[in-house]
Parts: structure tokens; sequence; C-alpha cells
């Protein structure tokens, strides 16, 4: 006849059990808590990102043909800011630089005509933080073909425009390719061979 109670080997099984159990739970917690704490990071990082995108590859395509001078490591030209900016006609002089670790927007009005006085310091806008590298090439025509190009420099506009961002955590942004809108197809093509 057996007594009341447990065996060893019972409560032994059921302490096993148990702490399977509360393993379990507690990596379930911790999962939780590291994706609670990451989401407002992944939140608030790629949909700022997007909007830079976006806004770049806007000004870009209204950049006026024959502003547009660049290397690799940031560009100038004149483009049409939005009207929140704050310029007469929304003409700007436009810069895209890297600035202590920073990729910035540094803008100014584009002047009208002669400029027969002191013209207002621009503007700087911080655009993406946190930047480690910066590489934009410029697509341009040739006899042969397209090629990508370090610089430009030219009365008209390469046919596109890529902006490579390195960030300091050692992530790779995709490519920005953005396409200057050229008013006259046929300036800047190859001349005949």
């Amino acid at each position: 006849m057996r007594d009341a109670g447990y065996t060893l080997l019972e409560m032994m099984v059921a302490l096993v059990v148990f702490g399977l159990v509360m393993a379990g739970i507690a990596q379930s917690f911790q999962f939780g808590l590291t994706a609670w704490s990451a989401a407002p990071r992944t939140i608030t990082g790629p949909e700022n990102l997007t909007a830079v995108d976006a806004a770049l590859t806007r000004m870009i395509g209204q950049a006026l043909p024959g502003s547009l001078t660049g290397g690799p490591g940031g560009m100038v030209f004149t483009t049409r800011l939005p009207p929140g900016a704050g310029l007469p006609d929304n003409l700007a002089d436009v810069a895209i630089i890297p600035s202590g670790g920073t990729l910035v927007l540094r803008y100014g009005p584009h002047p009208a005509g002669v400029v027969l006085g002191a013209m207002p310091r621009p503007k700087t806008e911080p655009l993406v933080p946190g930047l480690t590298g910066l590489t934009i090439s410029y697509l341009t025509p040739q006899k042969s073909g397209p090629v990508w190009a370090s610089s430009w420099t030219g009365k008209t506009t390469p046919l596109l425009i890529r902006i490579h961002m390195r960030f300091a955590d050692g992530r790779d942004w995709p490519d920005l390719i953005a396409a200057p809108v050229d008013d006259d197809p046929d300036e800047g093509k190859a001349p005949p061979s």
C-alpha cells in the first residue's frame, strides 16, 4: 500500500519540467522586450531615410540644366524647393554635402539677375546623421554607351545620378538613383560618330 505524498523521483521530474517551462517563458519575455525596445529605431530610421530619398530625388529631378556640378563627395545645383522653404520663386542654389558625419542640405535663394547687395547666408538642414561614407556618381553619355563617372560639369545634366551612403553601424542604404529632367532631350547625347 502506498503512503500519501510524492516520491523523490516524481518531485525531481516535476522540477525539471517546471524549469524547462520557466526557461521557455524567460526566453519569450526577453525576445519580446528586445523587439519592443528596437521598434522605435526600426520605425523612425527607414521612414526618415525614405523621406530624404524622396526629397533628394525630387530636387535632383528639378535641377536646372547646366547648373549641376558635382564630385564623388558632394554636388551643387539650382533647383526648386517646396514653398515652405521661404524663398522667392522657390528657386534655390543647393549643395548636398557631408559635414561632421551628417549629410546636409545647404541652400539659399538663387539670384534672379545681377546681385547688387549682400546675399543672405545659406541655410543648412541636416538630412542623414551617422554617415561615414558618401559616394556620388554620374551616368554620362559616351559614344560607346553611358558610363558612370565620379564627377560632372557641363551645360546639360547627367543621365542619372547615383548616391551611395554608408552608416557608422556598417549599414549601406540602397543606392538612390535620380534622373534630372533635361528640357532639351537632344542635349547631352553623345555626338554621332
